[in-house]
Formats: structure tokens, sequence, C-alpha cells
């Protein structure tokens, strides 16, 4: 990918924010992608693929759209993503670092490999990308952010998630130290923590039979989460209503972490 200077320009609060949302062409991704061209926002989607799948023609119905190709598990593409999306957009105001994916197996048969593109992509580039967006962060800009995209298994475990558990986890403590990090600068920083969502990544395992019902008979709201659910609270932790917010993580799981052990499952 061509190396472009990231350029960080003066901002008048009424301009069009410039936001960037890393793993967007589906999911979780897509639909704060989608709120924030809603919005109006001039917006960066990314994901590691030649092609967007026509997420970007849809979302350039409602405004200003680019796709940059970059693998966020590597330090050049963590990086290449926020360089390209500062000249495209001249500069960044929002990054939302939501890339990510799993590779559950059972514990035994965890490899290295699944391991280091585990926490490679969850973790890592997350850091790579918080950084490059910091750096070209100006005193000039209003309200600039950061929203890391979580997991209520940051904070509970799951069986046999061993290692997306542990990157998850390391997000929660990210997005912490980052917010204590950046204050000086300005940059607020926080955290959705999705429970059961029903996307691409999910959908194998929720189509399996009778695992759908018994999903949503455990949530205390009864029902699987949509992307769109998640997306509400990252638009909201970006905005100026949430200004005095940072440090935080907003578990949007329909009260999973909220209930203790079910004495009667069926009901």
């Amino acid at each position: 990918m061509e190396q472009v200077k990231a350029v960080g320009q003066e901002q008048s609060p009424s301009e069009p924010r410039r936001v960037c949302v890393t793993g967007a062409t589906h999911g979780i991704g897509l639909a704060i992608a989608t709120g924030f061209a809603q919005e109006g926002a001039r917006v960066v989607i990314n994901a590691h693929t030649s092609t967007d799948n026509g997420a970007c023609d849809r979302l350039a119905e409602l405004s200003e759209c680019h796709y940059v190709q970059a693998d966020l598990s590597t330090s050049a593409g963590a990086r290449d993503v926020i360089t390209e999306a500062c000249a495209l957009l001249g500069g960044l105001d929002t990054l939302v670092c939501n890339a990510g994916s799993f590779f559950d197996v059972p514990f035994s048969e965890l490899t290295e490999d699944q391991i280091d593109r585990t926490l490679n992509l969850n973790v890592k580039g997350y850091l790579l990308c918080a950084q490059a967006f910091a750096n070209q962060v100006t005193p000039a800009q209003s309200n600039p952010s950061i929203v890391c995209t979580g997991s209520t298994n940051g904070h509970a475990a799951e069986k046999n998630s061993v290692a997306y558990d542990t990157s998850k986890g390391a997000v929660l403590m990210m997005v912490r130290s980052l917010a204590v990090t950046l204050a000086q600068q300005g940059i607020r920083v926080n955290g959705v923590g999705p429970g059961l969502v029903d996307t691409p990544l999910t959908h194998p395992g929720l189509s399996r039979a009778g695992r759908r019902k018994n999903a949503a008979a455990q949530i205390p709201l009864g029902r699987i989460g949509a992307p769109g659910d998640v997306a509400g609270a990252a638009l909201f932790l970006a905005s100026e209503a949430a200004s005095y917010i940072t440090g935080q993580m907003l578990y949007v799981d329909g009260g999973i972490l909220a209930q203790q052990m079910l004495w009667d499952p069926e009901t």
C-alpha cells in the first residue's frame, strides 16, 4: 500500500466528523459505519479482503465513504489503514477498532498459530491503530475519540474460548490504560462489549439445532442481539453527549452479565 503522510487539519464543530471503522464490511462493524454515515460523517471502512462486498457503495448512498484494504493482524496493515484514512479524509476524529475474530477449539488442540492470529488481530492491531490515530490528532480537533469493540468474554469466561477470552480481557484493560494515557491530548477512549450478537461470525454456531432457542432463553431480555444494538452504543460513546466519559466498557448484552446461574433454564 502506498504510504501517505497523515495530515491533521483544523476542524469546525459544524463540519462532518471523519471516522474510520476497522473490520466494517459486515456485522457489527458495518452497522457502526452505517450509523455514522446516517449522521453525515465521512467514513472510511476497512477489511483484509480485496473486495468490500458492496458495503462502501451502500454507505455512499448515505454519506462519503471509502474502502481501505489492510490486514490489521500485521504491523504494517494496522498503521497503513490509519495513514490511508487520514489521506482520504484530511485527518481523523473518531477511530472504531472493531476488526477481530476467534478461532475457538478445545484447549488441548489450540495451536501457537491460532494464539498468534487471535492476539495479533484482536489486541496488537488495536494498539497500533490507536497509536497511529493519536499521533495525527491536533489540539484544534473537537472531541477526538477511540471506541474499541470488546466482549462480554473479556469479563466472563467461555469454555474452550481461551485465546479469544484472553484477547478481549486485554481489550478491557487497553481501553482503561489508553484513556489515562491519551487524556492529556483530549482523546477519549471507551469500549463496547457485545454479548451474543447474530453476525456472520456467530451465525454458524447459532444455526445448529436448538442452539438459537437455548441461547435466547438464557438472555434476560429474551433475544439474541443485532449489530444495530451495538452500533447505537458505539455512536453514543463517540458523541458529544459522552464528552465526560472515558475509560469505560459499555456492555451491550441483553443482561447476560447481570444474571447469575439460572435455577431452572427452561423458564
